[in-house]
């Protein structure tokens, strides 16, 4: 069984070290926010000022966006993904600023390091496979600058920095923030690696393949 997945006591370093203070601000991507049709989402610097100015106002540090939120509305320039109806969120964003640096949860090894060049995808991404208690399952990171700093088949320590937060290019343009999301051993044979987005039809198999990463994000 995958999820909740048992780390029996296994310590979980937190994603951002001492970084983060107080309690988040929620952002709310969802098309029940008339907010999000005001996104310029082919113009970075236009559309990372709004998200940061929305925290700003909110007096917190740093933000989430929430996993498997309806996100049809922001998702509305990338034809592909509304023709196959992807659009329940499968990660956990969290919006800091562009440069913060990441540590790695646990022990690791270096799946897969890629920069996706299309406005509206990762940008800079990186898995890392992660074994506990002899299961198998992996942590993606996506939006982060490049060039990334290790290559596959490397090994990383739990607390060990692996990563800065990109923008622009590195971000896919989309506002700075990390996109969390975890992934089974049978989501990664079915090569469901770039999915960030599901379909209602396939929702009730999310956990098979993508379940909830909250767990792995400690502050």
């Amino acid at each position: 069984m995958y999820y909740p997945l048992n780390l029996n006591g296994v310590p979980i370093h937190p994603l951002f070290g001492d970084f983060l203070k107080g309690k988040p601000h929620i952002f709310d991507f969802s098309s029940n926010n008339p907010k999000v049709l005001a996104y310029n989402l082919f113009d970075f610097e236009e559309f990372n000022d709004m998200i940061f100015e929305e925290l700003k106002a909110s007096s917190h540090q740093w933000g989430i966006g929430r996993y498997l939120e309806e996100r049809k509305t922001l998702l509305r320039a990338y034809p592909n993904i509304i023709e196959e109806q992807r659009y329940y969120h499968l990660g956990l964003d969290i919006v800091v600023p562009y440069n913060t640096p990441l540590f790695s949860p646990l022990d690791a090894e270096v799946y897969k390091t890629g920069k996706e060049t299309t406005v509206g995808n990762y940008g800079g991404y990186l898995i890392l496979k992660h074994g506990i208690n002899d299961v198998a399952f992996y942590s993606f990171y996506g939006h982060l600058k490049t060039p990334h700093s290790f290559n596959v088949g490397d090994q990383i320590k739990a607390g060990q920095e692996f990563a800065f937060i990109g923008k622009e290019s590195d971000s896919g343009g989309w506002f700075c923030h990390v996109h969390l999301q975890i992934l089974t051993q049978e989501a990664i044979d079915a090569e469901y690696t770039d999915w960030g987005y599901i379909s209602p039809e396939l929702l009730p198999k999310v956990e098979t393949y993508f379940p909830s990463p909250y767990f792995l994000f400690k502050y």
